[in-house]
């Protein structure tokens, strides 16, 4: 299902650096696979790490049983097993991975 507005993200580390991804469906943050949150080199990452997803006209992540976790840096949460509205300039991080909310 696409999003009526999508999710605008920025990539702040790796070789991807600077990278704009933008999601207009549920999408998973992990290591291996296909799709647009996929970091292959970044070998803590989950297998899936977290997921982004659309509910009520609104962006969420939920973060899935990684074992090095799920964060929101701006608000010093920790985001493992749990889902939280996301917000315009959220620093998100899970393992080496970072990424900025540029619109939800």
């Amino acid at each position: 299902m696409a999003a009526e507005h999508p999710l605008t993200l920025e990539v702040l580390s790796g070789p991807l650096d600077g990278l704009t991804v933008v999601l207009e469906a549920t999408a998973e943050w992990r290591r291996d696979g296909d799709g647009p949150l996929a970091f292959p080199w970044d070998a803590e990452l989950g297998k899936p790490q977290a997921r982004f997803f659309l509910e009520g006209g609104r962006w969420y992540l939920e973060g899935l049983d990684a074992p090095h976790g799920t964060y929101r840096l701006n608000r010093e949460e920790r985001l493992t097993g749990r889902k939280a509205p996301l917000e315009s300039e959220d620093v998100l991080k899970a393992s080496q991975t970072w990424l900025l909310v540029r619109q939800a």
